[in-house]
């Protein structure tokens, strides 16, 4: 009976000491400081920031075409790539007297409505310039 209780605590100390380690290491290699992961910074609402050209105003329907999208500098890693045109909707007391086709703009997105297949998104900010 001795034997098995000494067998029962040295399996016990020794799964702990291996329960440590695993976690030390899984310290040591997770990456620290900011995510530069865009799926986590999509999760979290307005830090997504998308840069574009207007093409076309439509106050009727609260909607702007943005041409030449991409990811914010602060959004990616890596070269800007062309995500095509966009279909953006603009925040309810958004001023559309502020852009005009030509005019750059900077697009706080709701990681919820960005949809992919038909390229439109929400816009929780929506700014002149970048």
């Amino acid at each position: 009976m001795k034997n098995k209780t000494n067998l029962f605590i040295f399996v016990s100390v020794v799964l702990i000491l291996l329960a440590v380690a695993l976690v030390a290491i899984l310290n040591k290699t997770a990456p620290s400081g900011s995510s530069t992961d865009v799926r986590a910074r999509a999760g979290t609402q307005n830090t997504l920031k998308l840069v574009g050209v207007v093409d076309s105003v439509n106050e009727t329907k609260g909607t702007i075409l943005v041409t030449g999208v991409q990811f914010a500098d602060a959004n990616r890693a890596g070269p800007p790539q062309d995500l095509g045109d966009w279909t953006v909707t603009a925040p309810v007391a958004f001023n559309f007297a502020s852009i005009s086709p030509g005019s750059t703009v900077t697009i706080g997105i709701d990681a919820n409505t960005f949809n992919i297949a038909s390229r439109a998104v929400t816009a929780v900010t929506l700014t002149a310039g970048n």
